[in-house]
């Protein structure tokens, strides 16, 4: 799965990041991730902060309502 910039803020604001080492959640709201690449641009506390896990390092899921 992949979120790209353009995709809404609350289309978003449905997925979260899950490491796939450690399946913990990564903190902050989603701009870009990509599954393939492991790669995820993320906001946090007003810092836009680009992560990268390795292939198949993340897992985008969805949020529990």
């Amino acid at each position: 799965m992949k979120l790209e910039s353009w995709h809404s803020t609350e289309d978003k604001r449905r997925w979260k990041i899950v490491r796939t080492d450690d399946y913990t959640d990564v903190a902050g709201d989603i701009i870009t991730a990509d599954e393939a690449t492991g790669e995820c641009c993320i906001q946090v506390g007003g810092e836009t902060k680009t992560l990268s896990f390795g292939p198949r390092g993340i897992r985008i899921v969805g949020r529990k309502r």
